[in-house]
């Protein structure tokens, strides 16, 4: 429905993102680089999926109507 694509990307579905997250966040080895590097990758998936969830309420309110 989107023409939005993840297969590029370092963090590509939901379940990575959650693990990723909790493993940055809560993780006791994880160096500042590394957390640095995921949030970076999480904020780029998150930006993309909005994106998506936007386009499709979009393409819903025009059907709809």
């Amino acid at each position: 429905m989107t023409e939005s694509s993840y297969d590029d990307m370092e963090i590509a579905d939901g379940g990575m993102a959650s693990i990723e997250y909790c493993r940055v966040t809560f993780g006791k080895n994880v160096g500042e680089e590394e957390r640095q590097r995921v949030r970076a990758a999480l904020e780029k998936y998150c930006d993309l999926d909005t994106k998506g969830m936007i386009e499709i309420l979009e393409e819903l309110g025009r059907v709809c109507r």
